[in-house]
């Protein structure tokens, strides 16, 4: 069985006897065994269950341990980092689980608070365009019905063609359009505009409409507007009361979609710190913490992302489902609001130019039978463009009606980065592990330097004697820093008793000589 223990600045592993004495391993065997070794002990070592390692090579024996070990204690120093920074962060992603749903939770009810009260403003909008319409075509009506000061109605072209004819007749007298004055006998000329009579040079779309042609065209269209106001309350009542209803839904479902990631994530992550602690307790119950830790890990991760998922939609699924209810209704009160608009527009046209192509063009908006609304409203949408009224895409107003839905979409995936983003907290540590542990150990290449600069420093000037007591001193501290790592400690001792420039101060041969060797 694998066993690890250390002390500060020291470890050891070895494998026990039947008797449970337990029995080092040299340095080749260790590096033969660390693909699973160095696991275990950089996972011990962030409890503190054991004495934490010291830095790698920050000050002189932990230097000296560098060297000894041909970088072993260094590889271990990194990996416990790593593994330091992944306990942490599952410590941290259990104790803030709640807050990471909180996150989650009211981003949800905001997008569905947000897409509610974007239709409710559609429905305002819709509302609004509406009541315009109903009152520009009231106020049509009102003002061709007021008494008119009873002049001939002349079109434009016709006034234009008399008044040039009445000019070049001077004084001999008014002459009929398109007559010149000394040959009225000639044959006027027809107008190069679509002339309608002999002479008058008058445009079809500029010939007058009869008056009570216009005042009935104007009724029609007004009754028209006034016959679709039911139609267009309807829809806009049913989506704020779908709103409103999907709001509360959103409130209701938000207090224990909280819980989910607590009883989804908790328990793994309490698993994997357990798990942790067992290789502390019993370290020979893992062959391969790597893959151990791999599996929790995996585990943890998928079902974050899933989770936090599983929380949007327990806020959002059942109020979603309500608030898709409007899309319909949102659809026709924009359409019907629009169509409204094209006939007020219409109607305004005739009272304003009273000629006859604008009247036919109204009359054209309304069928002279009654249809079923959304015919009706597919009917005008798609009436030809006449002078004065303009087309109608409603493919805009469905472009608006979808806008509000988006946003609940757009809001999972949102839901979905944040369990991705608790998930790389976890792999990004795990995976930093991963790669030092593969990689074989090396020596930092400051350890060698720095330990022959502070030997050079403590034995400088030293005589045998004194030498002598300076290398026993720093024999009894390497004993006692390496006490549980016998390994490590005989390699530092012989370190010590072949460095060059101790042996040369204790009479031996001259150290640097020996070093530029």
């Amino acid at each position: 069985m694998c066993k690890v223990d250390h002390l500060s600045g020291g470890f050891w592993i070895g494998f026990a006897d039947p008797f449970g004495t337990f029995r080092a391993l040299p340095r080749e065997d260790l590096v033969r065994l660390r693909t699973y070794s160095i696991a275990t002990v950089a996972l011990v070592s962030v409890f503190p269950l054991a004495a934490p390692l010291q830095a790698c090579c920050d000050d002189f024996w932990s230097c000296v341990g560098a060297v000894a070990s041909g970088g072993l204690t260094c590889a271990v120093e990194s990996l416990v980092n790593s593994i330091r920074t992944l306990i942490q962060n599952v410590s941290r992603l259990a104790s803030t689980l709640g807050q990471q749903a909180a996150d989650v939770v009211n981003l949800a009810k905001s997008e569905l608070n947000g897409a509610a009260g974007d239709l409710r403003g559609l429905a305002g909008q819709a509302e609004g365009d509406f009541n315009a319409a109903a009152q520009l075509a009231q106020s049509v009506v009102n003002e061709a019905s007021r008494p008119q000061v009873m002049v001939p109605h002349v079109a434009p072209g016709v006034a234009a063609a008399a008044g040039t004819a009445g000019a070049r007749a001077g004084t001999v007298g008014v002459q009929p359009p398109g007559v010149r004055p000394g040959a009225t006998t000639a044959t006027a000329k027809p107008s190069t505009v679509g002339a309608v009579g002999a002479g008058t040079g008058v445009r079809v779309d500029q010939l007058p409409a009869d008056p009570h042609e216009v005042t009935e065209a104007l009724r029609r269209a007004k009754d028209a507007i006034d016959a679709l106001r039911p139609d267009v309350t309807q829809p806009i009542n049913q989506v704020r009361q779908f709103a409103t209803q999907a709001e509360q839904q959103a409130a209701s479902a938000a207090s224990s979609a909280a819980n989910i990631a607590q009883t989804a994530l908790l328990a793994p992550l309490q698993t994997l710190g357990n798990m942790l602690t067992d290789l502390v307790n019993h370290p020979e119950h893992i062959f391969d913490p790597s893959r151990i830790v791999d599996d929790a890990i995996t585990q943890i991760t998928n079902q974050a992302i899933t989770t936090m998922t599983q929380v949007h939609d327990a806020v959002m699924q059942q109020a979603k489902a309500t608030l898709d209810q409007a899309q319909r209704p949102i659809q026709d009160a924009l359409d019907r609001a629009a169509v409204a608009k094209k006939i007020a527009d219409a109607m305004q046209k005739v009272q304003r130019a009273k000629t006859k192509s604008s009247c036919d063009a109204l009359n054209a908006l309304i069928p002279r039978q009654r249809l079923e609304v959304r015919a009706f409203v597919t009917h005008v949408a798609g009436a030809a463009p006449a002078p004065g009224v303009m087309a109608l895409n409603l493919n805009q107003n469905r472009t608006l009606a979808l806008a509000p839905f988006n946003r609940t979409v757009a809001s999972r995936l949102t839901a979905k980065t944040a369990g991705t983003q608790m998930a790389a907290k976890l792999k990004g540590p795990w995976q930093d592990f991963k790669r030092l542990q593969a990689a074989p150990p090396k020596v930092d290449p400051a350890a060698k330097p720095r330990v022959d600069a502070e030997i050079s420093r403590r034995f400088a000037g030293k005589s045998p004697a004194e030498a002598e007591g300076e290398k026993r001193a720093m024999l009894n501290e390497a004993r006692t820093r390496f006490a549980k790592d016998p390994a490590l400690l005989r390699k530092v001792e012989a370190m010590l008793d072949n460095d060059p420039v101790i042996r040369g101060r204790l009479g031996g041969p001259r150290g640097a000589a020996m070093r530029e060797q």
